[in-house]
């Protein structure tokens, strides 16, 4: 089921890459969890069988074609669940000493260890690019490789909310600019921390902010742009089976009151190749991270 959805995601966006690059991160997740890569591509051979059998004749070329595409790379290195972490400077070795603690479940020292580092003098914006949204990736690479559980990676993620929510407040805040940004995660999109941490950089730039979290269907959406009179709309996609919803979003809000006025910024781990779909999906943007995001924002409203 789920590589139908990632099929038709990459079928809808034109782009076959994205579902052969879906189909090397899965064979290494399941490699990690004790399954054969042979047993993962028998399940493609079939998977095409069966759409060449039951899809009408219009489409089923062009579905077994990516399919196929997929095969051809199925050899290729597979997607590195390699530990991240280098402990060999002074933030890679708080990363992991914060990364350890949290796997101890203490979430009090783990604090301690951040607001230690703020206080002998380190920077807040730093101390997020450098040690927790590190340590939140490796957090996902343990699950992904089977290697920690769901409860410890949902404590570690909570964990890391609240030192992000204690950091802010002491972080050096730029004047206000008067422009507001809202950020949101596209409906099925769960995942939240990246979209803190960018709601925050931009909080620390002087924007008014308004973080919506995780999963906010569209037409909902659509309300928040309008009533907060949003200057720029940031959205995180973390799958890419999430795309169609973006580009249903995009429209949406397109077709609002603020739709001449708002710039919008895609950003998330669905766009690991993102060349010119950002662009092709509506949006006015795509940024890696939380510290380029802010540039692209400013640039996009003419701050600089």
């Amino acid at each position: 089921a789920v590589r139908l959805e990632e099929l038709a995601a990459a079928i809808s966006a034109n782009r076959p890459r994205l579902f052969i690059s879906q189909i090397q991160w899965g064979k290494a997740v399941l490699e990690a969890r004790g399954i054969s890569p042979d047993s993962f591509s028998d399940s493609l051979e079939s998977l095409r069988a069966v759409l060449t059998s039951e899809l009408p004749a219009q489409v089923q070329p062009l579905a077994a074609d990516y399919i196929d595409q997929a095969l051809e790379a199925f050899d290729e290195p597979t997607a590195d669940l390699s530990a991240r972490l280098l402990p060999d400077t002074e933030m890679g070795h708080l990363a992991s000493t914060y990364l350890l603690v949290l796997l101890e479940g203490d979430r009090r020292r783990a604090s301690r260890l951040i607001l230690d580092a703020l206080d002998r003098g380190q920077d807040v914006r730093e101390l997020y690019l450098q040690v927790l949204l590190p340590a939140q990736e490796e957090i996902g690479r343990m699950w992904l490789a089977n290697e920690i559980n769901v409860a410890e990676e949902h404590f570690a993620s909570q964990t890391a909310k609240m030192v992000m929510a204690q950091l802010l407040p002491r972080a050096g805040l730029q004047p206000a600019n008067g422009k507001t940004m809202i950020a949101a995660a596209v409906a099925g999109n769960q995942h939240d921390i990246g979209l803190q941490a960018v709601a925050d950089f931009f909080e620390m730039d002087g924007w008014r902010t308004v973080l919506l979290g995780a999963n906010v269907p569209a037409r909902d959406l659509v309300q928040a742009v309008d009533c907060f009179a949003a200057d720029l709309l940031g959205i995180s996609v973390s799958q890419t089976t999430q795309i169609e919803a973006v580009k249903t979003t995009i429209q949406a809000v397109r077709d609002g009151v603020q739709a001449a006025e708002v710039k919008i910024l895609l950003g998330g781990r669905a766009f690991t190749d993102p060349e010119d779909l950002p662009n092709e999906l509506g949006a006015d943007g795509y940024a890696a991270d939380a510290a380029g995001a802010v540039t692209l924002g400013r640039r996009l409203l003419r701050l600089d």
